[in-house]
């Protein structure tokens, strides 16, 4: 009880600390508008005061604001001081399309939640016009990240996790051609409008301008026939396919001028005034759904939302350890079955189970009850509501899409390109077929079978096998002599095409290349699916779309070479890769746009480093320091896309990032446990420094590094193989 009345305590000093840093909340710009003219030209002129900047500009890497001296100082202010990190795998990992999670999978996203919020003011039958504004990163590499088209899809109701990809680009040009665009064409009631559109004229690029919340921020306004503004949000594309808006502001008819400063143009006094009266000290609806992906808030209830107030008080060592388990205790038993856990775990919308804010108490709970990290994932999914049935369904779902992703990248014509001005060409599908038609021949596979069947099958492309004795052998099968002497005379009747002088005292070397099959697979495996990511294609946000290469790329290796049992190790491995990626979600960014490159190849490389140390029988001490390395390693990498586009030097980066994983994971593995100097905790906010003293240039807005170092009319890359 005292424990409780002390947190209690804390969070209500907070909470006045905080209401302190927003004297004008009820004047802020998240506040429903009140129109005070009925002149269109008026009226259009009060656009740009939709959004006055506030006084602090707050980042999206937390949903309170709260700052200390600490904090001024430094600027090293996190959530994860304040809340827990549990947010649901299947937000973090989702299914969207290419090329960009931020620019494509968050504005799709976004245009539904504006839509589905005009439908629910009953505002949409008013609607005639409607101007979309792009700012920042958005409006800088929106161009080659299919911004127009994800979001336009997205004002029409498009799934993003169903739409047919082949559709979108189709309906993009459809769009422009005919000057029409169908608001809310996919909704359920039918209840869609079709509207006048006119893409230069109504879609908008401030390249020169950002709004102060987010580098990712877009801005939609819709208008009626006599061309007063109806309504008004603006959105921000936060990374990892999540999307941040405030309450949509309304012009009310009614009311011609406001009652009180403190109350205008408060269109839905009630539901505003609800979500200000919390105890965070900030506008609820400010960043509440910065933590799930529903598209109306009512479908995301309770704990996914926001985080609850479990910050332990000064001394205590483990914290955030269920409520009810005294020190000492025996842990109490983990079933998997829903039917034996309190009703209190399982009812939707209530704290998870096991909540943790950082890897430190995440470790904690794993040794005080005796649970790997996955196990721990699984039970706070079923906290979120979830049975052990769901549960199962969308995690192999979610494997079943990221293998598809790079099936579809090595099946692709060899000689194809991917769109967009660098006209880069596919390597995957050609090295595929160098490593599957016996380039190594101690890793021959047999026959002639087509290369999905050599994909699929788990007993043809090098699977492995477990004897009596538990260890794991490689099955292979071995070229005949005959066979490697014609494959040798082949090559060998080629022309040398080494180049130097031989009369030079310094002899050039021949041309060879190392075998490393596992490399090479690992390669092969990630440059697939960001070769269908940057296609457009049907990819998993992992936890981004840039960065989506490297945990599919590390789980096939390990279903393909490592496992003896695909299927737990499918969800041993997901559900750790997630526990990690939360506590970067939480703690620091997974957004470009705010920490670069480093928060999407890194933090993902991080995510797959831990969770193959956990398929290899790693302890949670040994998988924290393998993730631990996969990020360090890591910190400082910079995103400056050439010419816009999630392609170079994007695809290769995850090809390496795979490698890197895998390499951290073994450097952990091989260490012993504890002796390590830098925690994940370190890392985490060491990358947080490091994002904020970034250079803008740096984050995702091709102005900076090889962005504008590679001319775009020069070839970037041209396979050799």
């Amino acid at each position: 009880m005292h424990h409780r009345a002390a947190i209690k305590q804390l969070g209500l000093s907070r909470s006045a600390a905080g209401r302190a840093l927003w004297p004008s909340l009820a004047s802020s710009r998240w506040h429903l508008r009140t129109a005070t003219a009925r002149d269109p030209l008026k009226a259009k002129s009060q656009l740009p005061s939709c959004a006055p900047r506030l006084s602090v500009s707050r980042s999206f890497s937390s949903t309170a604001l709260r700052r200390n001296q600490f904090d001024d100082e430094t600027g090293t202010y996190s959530e994860a001081d304040h809340e827990h990190a549990v947010i649901s795998t299947f937000d973090l990992f989702s299914i969207g399309i290419g090329p960009s999670s931020s620019h494509t999978v968050g504005p799709m996203r976004a245009g539904n939640i504006f839509v589905s919020d005009l439908h629910a003011a009953g505002l949409l039958e008013k609607v005639d016009r409607i101007r979309v504004a792009l700012y920042g990163s958005l409006a800088l590499t929106g161009e080659g990240h299919m911004t127009p088209s994800a979001l336009l899809l997205g004002l029409e109701s498009a799934d993003v996790e169903t739409v047919d990809t082949d559709y979108v680009p189709k309906r993009f040009e459809q769009i422009k051609t005919d000057k029409k665009l169908f608001l809310g064409r996919e909704l359920e009631d039918g209840k869609g409008r079709e509207i006048a559109f006119d893409y230069e004229r109504d879609f908008k690029w401030e390249w020169t301008r950002k709004l102060p919340q987010h580098s990712n921020g877009m801005r939609l306004m819709v208008f009626d026939k006599e061309g007063y503004m109806l309504a008004t949000n603006d959105m921000f594309s936060v990374g990892g396919g999540f999307v941040v808006n405030g309450a949509l502001s309304i012009n009310r008819p009614d009311s011609e001028t406001p009652s009180s400063a403190e109350d205008a143009g408060l269109g839905l006094s009630e539901v505003h005034q609800q979500q200000t009266e919390g105890n965070s000290g900030h506008p609820l609806d400010l960043a509440e759904n910065m933590y799930y992906k529903e598209i109306r808030r009512e479908d995301a209830a309770g704990d996914r939302r926001t985080g609850q107030e479990i910050k332990p008080l000064e001394g205590e060592s483990s914290g955030l350890l269920t409520s009810g388990s005294e020190v000492g205790q025996a842990p109490p038993p983990v079933t998997s079955s829903s039917e034996d856990a309190p009703a209190s775990d399982r009812a939707p919308g209530h704290q998870p189970r096991y909540p943790f804010r950082d890897a430190k108490s995440l470790l904690a709970l794993c040794d005080k009850h005796n649970l790997t990290i996955a196990q721990l994932v699984y039970e706070n999914e079923k906290s979120h509501g979830y049975t052990d049935e769901q549960i199962r369904d969308k995690v192999f779902r979610i494997w079943e899409v990221m293998d598809n992703s790079i099936l579809e990248g090595v099946q692709a014509p060899p000689d194809s390109t991917l769109p967009g001005s660098l006209k880069l060409h596919r390597r995957a599908p050609a090295l595929y077929r160098r490593l599957t038609r016996g380039l190594y021949p101690s890793h021959a596979t047999q026959g002639t079978e087509t290369t999905q069947a050599q994909l699929l099958s788990e007993s043809q492309a090098l699977p492995s096998a477990s004897d009596a004795s538990g260890t794991s052998t490689l099955t292979t099968t071995s070229a005949s002599p005959s066979s490697g002497r014609k494959s040798l005379a082949t090559r060998r009747s080629m022309p040398l095409r080494t180049h130097g002088s031989f009369t030079h005292p310094v002899l050039p070397s021949p041309r060879r290349r190392t075998t490393f099959p596992a490399m090479d697979y690992l390669t092969v495996y990630a440059m697939a699916v960001n070769e269908t990511n940057a296609a457009g294609g049907r990819i998993v946000t992992a936890p981004t779309n840039g960065a989506a290469g490297i945990i599919p790329a590390v789980l096939k290796y390990t279903i393909e070479f490592v496992s003896d049992d695909p299927e737990r190790d499918i969800l041993s491995f997901l559900l750790t890769a997630a526990a990690i990626g939360m506590l970067y979600k939480r703690g620091a960014t997974i957004s470009a746009a705010e920490g670069g490159c480093m928060a999407e190849v890194g933090v993902a490389c991080s995510m797959a480093a831990g969770a193959f140390a956990a398929c290899m029988g790693a302890s949670p001490q040994t998988i924290e320091q393998a993730a631990e390395i996969g990020i360090e390693h890591n910190l400082g990498l910079t995103c400056d896309p050439i010419g816009g586009l999630v392609q170079a030097p994007c695809i290769e980066r995850n090809a390496l990032g795979a490698i890197k994983a895998i390499s951290s994971a073994n450097l952990a593995l091989s260490g012993e446990t504890g002796t390590q100097k830098v925690s994940l905790d370190d890392a985490i906010r060491a990358m947080r420094v490091t994002a904020q003293g970034m250079r803008n240039e740096f984050k995702e807005t091709s102005l900076s590094g090889l962005a504008t170092s590679v001319p775009l009319h020069i070839p970037v890359s041209v396979p050799d193989c």
